[in-house]
């Protein structure tokens, strides 16, 4: 029995290598061969996790073979690497970062230099926006860790973490919404598109930024100086390095390899047990990742169900032209779809392909596109950075929508005015 997790962390360093090799040579590495490992390192873990997460899992299961059920009695889509992989880059980037929790964890005889008030909000605020544009997700939980390694997060660093990263999907070449948007709008030109996402963050960061400045007084952000800057700084530069040289791999990819390497260097060259450290991450952190990976098999699982069911609807389309009016429905419906589960990755297929008879404005479409990733992700209860929150910090999944509601509504007010604005004035 004791060997069951040492044999679950091994499956999760295995979806690791896997993921890194399919990113660099996808042709000769399949995306099943990725997921396999995680598949086995859940049902090793499957104990491990908590009730409500068990319970979260099966339910989100249960919708997607649901789906996968109507899908194939209506002639749907039924696509094996969706149902079993869809999320087995994600998995393996959070199990990659996992690693550098034995270079970021600060010693318990070590008084950690803290931030605090307005000038600490903003830091992290702008921190892990500029920081997340290249590195994505990894700094969320590389700031997490650090934030709560004495105590809980609370809601203001939840809020301030997740819009400061998600913001970034507006207007970062490196994001998965960038790649998502420029491959189902064909023609959009990444200037143009920077060019309109980038005040819309400006404008996210602003909103989340504006509080009484005595709310704010007791707020605990992420210590700026040396010791913690130079992890995130290393990643983005060294990722910035990678992705100029092999353009085609993908930003997952390049963190997978990355992040256990750094972790394996600096071990290295500590002064004493990193071998004893590395096994011990393989005995209790890889495996304590249960809650995440159980969260994110499910929803891949319920998102294959959408996705089978969403597909029978041959022929339909919901527009005779797509305008800004057209587009700003199109962003209100991809949100309201995203809070109910839907990944916007899926969304944005889905959308695309439906709307290509009309041959929309390919900048205009892909702006939508962007708009909707970029809102919905930190408010949805199953995006896959809150899945992820989730399963980490033991945040209640209903929590998200309290602490990023309101702003998301001020955000999608602003992301449609913005498309309408857009198709008036240069589409």
């Amino acid at each position: 029995m004791s060997r069951i997790p040492f044999i679950a962390g091994l499956s999760l360093s295995a979806t690791v290598v896997l993921a890194a090799l399919y990113g660099i040579a996808p042709a000769h590495v399949p995306k099943l061969l990725v997921a396999a490992p995680a598949w086995l390192a859940a049902a090793l873990l499957w104990m491990r996790a908590a009730p409500r997460t068990r319970k979260q899992a099966g339910v989100l299961g249960c919708i997607g073979l649901a789906g996968l059920g109507w899908g194939a009695t209506h002639a749907g889509r039924i696509d094996p690497q969706l149902i079993f992989g869809s999320n087995a880059l994600l998995i393996a980037m959070l199990a990659a970062v996992s690693f550098l929790r034995l270079v970021t964890r600060p010693s318990a005889q070590k008084v950690e230099r803290t931030a605090h008030g307005r000038k600490a909000l903003w830091s992290t605020l702008l921190g892990v926006h500029l920081f997340g544009a290249v590195i994505n997700l990894s700094v969320v939980f590389i700031m997490g860790d650090r934030l709560s390694a004495y105590r809980d997060l609370n809601a203001r660093q939840v809020s301030v973490l997740t819009r400061g990263f998600s913001a970034a999907a507006f207007w970062s070449p490196f994001f998965a919404a960038m790649a998502a948007a420029l491959t189902y709008a064909p023609g959009a030109q990444l200037p143009q598109l920077m060019l309109f996402g980038i005040p819309l963050a400006a404008l996210g960061l602003t909103i989340t930024a504006l509080r009484k400045p005595a709310e704010d007084a007791g707020f605990e952000g992420y210590p700026m100086h040396f010791g913690t800057l130079w992890l995130p700084a290393t990643l983005a530069i060294l990722v910035l390095i990678l992705h100029e040289s092999f353009p085609r791999w993908p930003i997952l990819a390049i963190i997978c390899l990355l992040a256990p390497a750094i972790t394996l260097v600096y071990l290295a060259v500590s002064k004493r047990g990193g071998g004893a450290r590395l096994v011990g991450h393989l005995k209790q952190g890889l495996p304590s990742m249960a809650n995440e990976l159980l969260l994110f098999l499910a929803a891949g699982l319920m998102a294959a169900g959408v996705d089978s069911t969403l597909s029978t609807l041959h022929g339909w389309l919901p527009f005779a032209h797509f305008g800004g009016v057209q587009a700003a429905l199109t962003l209100l419906f991809m949100y309201l779809v995203a809070l109910a589960g839907v990944h916007p990755v899926i969304g944005i297929a889905v959308i695309g392909t439906l709307l290509t008879p009309l041959k929309p404005d390919a900048n205009l479409l892909a702006m939508t596109f962007l708009c909707s990733w970029a809102i919905s992700v930190g408010t949805s209860p199953f995006s896959g950075m809150n899945l992820a929150l989730q399963g980490r910090y033991h945040i209640e999944p209903l929590n998200f929508l309290r602490w990023n509601g309101r702003y998301s509504l001020m955000m999608l007010t602003a992301g449609m005015t913005a498309l309408i604005c857009y198709a008036r004035w240069f589409a």
